[in-house]
């Protein structure tokens, strides 16, 4: 899902990534477990043991594969971390994209002891210390869980105020569910999951919420629009949470989002 480029946008602000006199370290992969269909995580830690840069919830990790194989060599990615910001290691979730390069070399190629090069984290898509007080929503759509995922993670420790809503197309690629389940019941917080095209075999009520898409009318129903909205996923997906926000009048300074691209 995630190519080089990323833009992000927080209202209308708007950055990308350079990599002009910046250092690499070495990053060696220490684990690599299947979250489900095609999404992979990826655990690293310094080389040397060394403590990391510890990221902020929402910031994604830019590196690229040591290799001598010219498809490879010196290309550069950037994926979400998807863990509690910290300093020993890093996760990034992958999912595998057809035809993907970078994605498919992951799944495929890299093996535990392997290691990468990377940046240190960056990114502007953070939760604003303005926003305590308020409601925080967090809303994704497929892959793009795992930036608000982190978010989840950091901001349950210190607020009960949170909605975390996650649509996916049904049980088998919903990534996470365990885990934010578990953060959710302990916190007692609000999680919501939509199925767009749910199994035979996911039930309503107990694999998920709510079959369909997320609209307009059930936001106006069912989520504080006095909040501060956090969201990523697919294009469309975010074009249309957008502008049903604005529509039920939420101000463009609480509306927050990713771009992939």
């Amino acid at each position: 899902m995630c190519i080089s480029n990323r833009s992000y946008s927080s209202s209308n602000n708007i950055s990308t990534p350079s990599t002009n006199g910046i250092n690499f370290r070495e990053l060696v992969l220490v684990d690599k477990i299947k979250e489900c269909e095609d999404i992979v995580s990826f655990y690293f830690k310094d080389v040397d043991n060394k403590n990391l840069k510890k990221h902020k919830a929402g910031q994604f990790l830019p590196f690229k594969i040591q290799t001598e194989d010219p498809k490879y060599k010196g290309v550069m990615r950037t994926y979400s971390l998807s863990m509690v910001p910290n300093e020993s290691m890093y996760r990034i979730s992958v999912k595998k994209i057809k035809n993907g390069l970078i994605s498919s070399y992951l799944h495929d190629k890299l093996n535990i002891g392997d290691k990468i090069e990377a940046m240190d984290p960056i990114g502007i898509f953070t939760i604003k210390e303005n926003s305590k007080n308020k409601p925080l929503v967090l809303i994704s759509a497929g892959i793009g869980v795992t930036p608000l995922l982190s978010m989840l993670y950091e901001e349950s420790k210190k607020r009960d105020n949170i909605y975390f809503v996650q649509a996916v197309q049904n049980s088998s690629i919903h990534p996470f569910k365990n885990d934010v389940d578990a953060i959710c019941k302990y916190r007692n917080l609000s999680h919501i999951i939509f199925y767009s095209n749910p199994l035979e075999c996911d039930k309503e009520g107990v694999d998920y919420d709510f079959a369909g898409r997320i609209d307009k009318e059930w936001i106006k129903n069912n989520l504080p629009l006095d909040g501060d909205f956090y969201f990523c996923g697919p294009l469309a997906f975010m074009k249309a949470l957008e502008s049903n926000l604005l529509d039920l009048g939420v101000k463009e300074e609480y509306i927050n989002y990713e771009l992939f691209s």
